[in-house]
């Protein structure tokens, strides 16, 4: 199997599906979930377990995505905030998510950087949940998750991921000054 071509194609669609969702198009939905599934023949090939799971979760918020941006008035789902203490109970879940992961991925013998992975993963979920919310804050999540993406994709050599992955940094702190200009506009 080819798997630098499904790992391109993965990376480009998953691309489309950022940029999608960085301009709120329901659509772009749909992009991720057809790279998640790439996403999770080539994980399950690279041994890196966490990445797996969590681009199945992703083809399932995919779905609820989708749901959830079409049930608001309109039509559309707005954007809103959470205030501070919401966040720190999702820092404090994301930390024991990574914790969790990463002492289980270690009995899997063949697991790669189960720490670098258990982070990458329990915070993209709990990124993905919020994106799915149209959270605002979803995006400072992304941030931080894809820079641990980053350094995990680097050490097993999956540079369509690393580049991808370098430009969603850039777009997701893009998407964070863009939706919280909408946020505020819709405020008043």
């Amino acid at each position: 199997m080819n798997w630098t071509l499904i790992e391109a194609l993965a990376a480009g669609g998953n691309l489309a599906y950022t940029v999608l969702m960085l301009y709120e198009r329901r659509v772009g939905w749909l992009f991720g979930i057809g790279a998640s599934a790439l996403g999770m023949a080539l994980f399950l090939h690279q041994q890196v377990y966490a990445q797996v799971l969590l681009n199945g979760f992703y083809m399932v918020m995919g779905a609820y995505g989708w749901w959830s941006w079409g049930k608001g008035d309109n039509g559309e789902l707005p954007i809103s905030r959470r205030p501070l203490p919401f966040h720190l109970v999702i820092i404090g879940l994301g930390t024991v998510l990574t914790v969790s992961l990463a002492l289980g991925l270690k009995f899997l013998p063949d697991a790669r950087h189960t720490g670098l992975d258990g982070f990458a993963t329990a915070f993209s979920l709990l990124a993905t949940w919020l994106l799915a919310r149209k959270v605002l804050e979803n995006w400072a999540y992304w941030i931080v998750a894809d820079a641990v993406a980053i350094v995990l994709y680097s050490l097993i050599g999956l540079w369509w991921y690393v580049g991808l992955y370098v430009i969603y940094v850039g777009l997701s702190t893009s998407a964070l000054v863009r939706w919280h200009r909408s946020w505020k506009a819709a405020q008043g």
